[in-house]
């Protein structure tokens, strides 16, 4: 019986990396639109595929993020970054902590995504992509835009 969950325990941790796999390799291939909630960034592979999808001239993906202002003042928070490097960091305050990521037409949500690497995500069906995206749009009209300067600033308040 040990074995057995044993087993049925490590298969899930691998479903989930999996899943994790895919946003990043849909984040590499985004097309049109990345929208991402999470109260902060922490997981730097994450993080870089979201830089490079904003950064991609040809590609031209239209890139937001909203986060949580107070967890983008943590040392290992990698938000202030991408907001320097031109992501656009929208904050404002949400109850939650989980994590949300909708690339084109997919949708993941995870406990830790942003969090850590390899955090467990579950797909998103496409009801649960249509309610978020209506969620985003209300969210973003009422949140503040976190500048390029205010988040050089910020990086010079942040101890490590």
């Amino acid at each position: 019986m040990k074995r057995l969950i044993t087993v049925a325990l490590a298969m899930s941790g691998f479903a989930g990396a999996s899943a994790y796999s895919d946003l990043i390799s849909a984040l590499e291939r985004a097309q049109s639109r990345v929208l991402i909630f999470a109260p902060s960034l922490y997981d730097v592979e994450l993080g870089e595929a979201v830089r490079r999808a904003r950064l991609d001239t040809i590609r031209s993906v239209n890139v937001k993020i909203l986060s949580v202002s107070y967890y983008n003042y943590q040392p290992k928070s990698i938000m202030l970054s991408l907001a320097l490097a031109g992501v656009p960091v929208y904050e404002a305050q949400v109850a939650s902590t989980s994590g949300i990521i909708i690339v084109d037409n997919q949708g993941w949500k995870g406990e830790y995504l942003g969090r850590f690497a390899n955090a467990q995500v579950a797909s998103m069906t496409p009801e649960e992509i249509n309610r978020t995206l209506r969620w985003f749009k209300s969210t973003f009209q009422k949140a503040n835009v976190l500048t390029q300067v205010e988040a050089f600033n910020r990086l010079t308040k942040v101890t490590p």
